[in-house]
């Protein structure tokens, strides 16, 4: 299941604006070999954020509504169905997570263990978020574009601007400031598999139900 979303991913191209958007944003953010590490890891796993969101909405949507209801037929459970999703999204969030380090990594010519695991941590969390959002938006639940673009802007907008969220805008916050970053990004990482299994959960419900 899990190789054919990521082929059916690649053969639709959707991958590729998300990614290109991120590539711009690694672009400009490292630039600076004598910037801070953490607040610019704060931002590529918030920008991760979003792009988890836009690749999960993608990946479902590459189906149309028959082809599918034959996908379900032959995964003969809508979990499996579900657990290729998150798993297809969640390898292409690995390689973008990959070449944020790497890019950071040659930028500031190396990375302490810890600042390196913090940035992981950290952007596995927000992957995480980012592919628990991306769910509920996507054609499973949400027929109509408008409608996808909408709920996923409101809900990005909560999880990462509203400070009483406790998801991804404390993680984030916490990587801006001084200080060790352990424990947030720990808790951010809780949250966002929380979320994600709320999600998962939530929506197959839904969709059940619909069926």
């Amino acid at each position: 299941m899990i190789r054919y979303q990521l082929a059916l991913l690649g053969h639709s191209q959707r991958w590729l604006p998300p990614s290109l958007a991120y590539l711009v944003l690694l672009a400009v953010l490292y630039n600076d070999p004598t910037a801070p590490v953490p607040p610019e890891f704060a931002v590529s796993a918030g920008g991760l954020t979003v792009v988890a969101c836009w690749l999960t909405i993608a990946l479902v949507d590459a189906e149309d509504p028959v082809q599918r209801l034959i996908t379900l037929v032959h995964a003969r459970r809508l979990s499996t169905v579900l657990a290729g999703f998150v798993a297809a999204a969640a390898l292409c969030c690995v390689g973008l997570t990959a070449v944020s380090l790497a890019w950071a990594a040659l930028v500031h010519h190396g990375l302490p263990a810890a600042v390196l695991t913090d940035g992981v941590v950290a952007h596995a969390a927000c992957a995480a978020a980012g592919i628990a959002l991306g769910l509920p938006c996507s054609r499973l639940l949400l027929p109509r574009i408008g409608y996808t673009v909408l709920a996923a802007l409101a809900l990005l907008g909560a999880v990462l601007l509203v400070r009483w969220v406790p998801v991804v805008n404390p993680m984030l916050r916490s990587l801006t400031g001084a200080g060790s970053h352990s424990g947030a990004v720990a808790l951010g990482l809780l949250g966002g598999a929380l979320l994600l299994v709320a999600s998962a959960a939530a929506t197959g419900w839904l969709v059940h139900r619909r069926a």
